[in-house]
């Protein structure tokens, strides 16, 4: 890989610093998706109709996935576009399919 695009890619990774950073949506565990729903739930006030506070809920979960995905990240160079589209551009530009499988993102001083 060129160097240029490993340093765009190390940058695009440290660029959000959630804890436990997932490749997508469908690796997020159901536990903390429902976690989520409950302080989102919790955190609106007034008397809203269900379908209205679903509607927050679920715009807060987009946001969530998008600090939480790294698939669903605007790039940082083009913040209107996802990595995802990113993605699915290169893959048409260079015919070749391109899966990203696991990522690790170390930082100076950091214990588990």
């Amino acid at each position: 890989m060129p160097k240029a695009r490993m340093i765009s890619s190390a940058s695009q990774i440290n660029n959000k610093k959630p804890k436990k950073q997932k490749n997508k949506k469908e690796d997020v565990p159901q536990e903390i998706i429902e976690k989520e729903k409950e302080i989102y739930k919790a955190q609106i006030t007034g008397n809203k109709p269900p379908q209205v506070v679903e509607k927050i809920i679920e715009g807060k979960l987009e946001k969530f996935f998008e600090d939480m995905c790294l698939l669903n990240q605007p790039f940082i160079r083009e913040p209107e576009k996802k990595i995802k589209d990113l993605i699915t551009e290169k893959i048409a530009k260079f015919g070749e399919n391109i899966v990203i499988r696991r990522f690790v993102r170390f930082q100076v001083g950091q214990s588990e």
